[in-house]
């Protein structure tokens, strides 16, 4: 098996571990876009406030779990976050033991301001694998890691694979993470940015567990910077940023990982813009949401079929992006399972309505909302 870094010396061999050394990030920016997070949370009205805390939720569940390479359903996540949360949506009732236990998570290191302890974070690690494996494999839940082989972060197909990085050993992972939460504990970094930066890369270089690592490493985040007073944590998601980032992602980790003299401004000063597009994704889907609810008080008293809303909010759940060639009547027909003639009959109400607006494509005409 093929080691992929060049040095096979890791960040935790060097007697210097865990004492980090950065460079100063400038934060300027970040500051300046949570306290413009803040400012328009405060302006939002409750439906607004649900419809953002929903999407945000529902994304990240899926994104955290699909970084691991897991596919969560969507109307599953979305019927945990009704349940749990209790907004009192439309529901189909559809969540499952995974679904409701990655949602408890996420909500419960956003929400929950009590000290983060080793029996916290072990609950978090058996509450997301409720039937003791991963996958096919038996694994050991709610405890750290025991095992004498070494834990190894791999990629590659079976017999090319590439070692990344050989996380401690087993038999350390007790006093390393001992440190670790006295450390999280303690207010010993000059910003909440570089605190939950640093906690995260910490966190996956200990590596504690047969499996989860990630995903409890992202709620470690959440967790630090939802003890501040930025702003409400449940409305922007760095796991949602990081899966649409996760090639830099390890990337960056790869470097890192060997950086004996601790020097991990790299990692940093990544964290630092992810923070920052996770922001600026929250703060174009609140112009999104404004955008819906705009839409629907403009249209509160027009008379719709069951298709046309389906359609109707197929479209409008991809803002701030637009439907990707329009609507056209074979898409309709797809979404609806309406023959071609009454979905040109209703493509066509929608038209006459001014809920949408016909344009002629070199393919055929194609429809777009009037927002």
């Amino acid at each position: 098996m093929k080691i992929y870094q060049d040095e096979k010396k890791w960040i935790w061999q060097d007697s210097g571990f865990p004492r980090f050394m950065y460079r100063t990030v400038n934060l300027d920016s970040l500051n300046y876009k949570f306290g413009q997070l803040n400012v328009l949370e405060k302006f939002m009205s409750d439906n607004d406030t649900n419809e953002l805390l929903l999407d945000t939720l529902l994304n990240e569940a899926i994104s955290t779990a699909a970084i691991e390479g897991e596919v969560l359903q969507r109307s599953s996540v979305r019927s945990s976050i009704n349940k749990i949360l209790r907004l009192g949506l439309e529901d189909d009732y559809s969540y499952t033991q995974e679904s409701d236990a990655l949602i408890e998570i996420l909500v419960d290191a956003k929400s929950n301001k009590a000290p983060l302890n080793k029996q916290r974070i072990l609950l978090w690690h058996k509450a997301l694998f409720p039937t003791g494996t991963s996958g096919l494999r038996n694994i050991t839940v709610g405890a750290y890691r025991t095992h004498s082989e070494e834990m190894q972060i791999v990629s590659g197909a079976w017999s090319k694979e590439k070692v990344h990085y050989i996380a401690p050993a087993s038999c350390d992972v007790e006093k390393l993470m001992d440190d670790f939460l006295v450390w999280l504990n303690e207010k010993n970094e000059p910003s909440i940015f570089y605190k939950a930066a640093i906690a995260h890369l910490y966190f996956v270089l200990i590596h504690p567990f047969d499996d989860g690592n990630g995903r409890i490493a992202r709620a470690v985040t959440d967790y630090i910077l939802a003890g501040s007073s930025l702003a409400n944590a449940h409305f922007y998601s760095i796991s949602t940023t990081i899966y649409k980032k996760r090639k830099e992602y390890y990337g960056v980790l790869d470097k890192v990982c060997v950086k004996t003299d601790q020097d991990i401004t790299l990692w940093m000063e990544w964290f630092v813009k992810l923070l920052e597009e996770s922001i600026d994704s929250t703060l174009l889907n609140i112009e999104a949401v404004k955008i819906k609810a705009r839409f629907w008080d403009k249209h509160l008293q027009t008379k719709l079929n069951e298709r046309q809303k389906k359609v109707i909010l197929k479209m409008l759940s991809l803002l701030p992006q637009e439907f990707e060639g329009g609507m056209r009547v074979q898409k309709y027909m797809s979404i609806t399972k309406a023959t071609r003639l009454t979905a040109s009959r209703d493509l066509a109400d929608l038209v006459e309505k001014n809920i949408m607006v016909s344009h002629a494509g070199g393919r055929g005409t194609y429809y777009s909302l009037v927002i």
